[in-house]
């Protein structure tokens, strides 16, 4: 996302304290995910379940009232999201370490993929050319860094569950540090 800079343009009074408000709540969020990395996982997780309890209630609304042709696959989709949003609230540190064990496998893959495209000389995207040779050892050593880190929480799935409550601080840190200097400087963005 780009942003630019509204030349001479002031924020009103209201949007800076609205900003230095969010940002001062983002910044203590930001602390208590790093604080409390399983805490975060589980509340993003049951907040998750929560949206998909309601997407599987409104899936099985619609097929009854709206939809003619696909009734029974609205009804049944539903159905499968309420079970599975349920299963996430009632057990919300498994699905934690469910999803940390498939983010684990999916980031093996990635790096087993980046290893032989560097070895092989293979640019990973089909519009480039063939890779400088600088660009073909990076790409080994952040294939095996992948792996390294895909064994860690494969090994220790709590320690990617952390890792991701860690990731979500700090991109909190950022994003309420970010909003607290613009509603300071008064200078708008777009």
């Amino acid at each position: 996302m780009r942003t630019t800079r509204i030349a001479g343009v002031k924020s009103p009074t209201w949007v800076r304290a609205l900003q230095i408000g969010i940002g001062a709540i983002a910044i203590v969020l930001s602390l208590a995910a790093i604080i409390y990395p399983v805490l975060t996982v589980v509340a993003t997780l049951t907040v998750a379940a929560i949206i998909l309890l309601l997407f599987g209630i409104e899936n099985i609304v619609a097929g009854i009232f709206v939809y003619k042709q696909a009734r029974a696959a609205h009804i049944g989709l539903g159905i499968l999201v309420i079970i599975l949003a349920v299963l996430v609230m009632a057990f919300p540190l498994g699905a934690a370490m469910f999803v940390a064990i498939l983010a684990g496998v999916a980031l093996m893959f990635s790096g087993f993929a980046s290893i032989v495209a560097g070895l092989m000389g293979v640019s990973e995207r089909a519009t480039d050319t063939t890779p400088s040779r600088g660009a073909r050892i990076f790409s080994v050593i952040a294939g095996a860094l992948a792996v390294a880190l895909s064994v860690m929480i494969l090994a220790f799935p709590a320690f990617g569950i952390e890792l991701v409550a860690i990731v979500i601080g700090i991109g909190l840190l950022v994003y309420g540090i970010r909003l607290v200097v613009t509603g300071i400087s008064g200078r708008g963005q777009a």
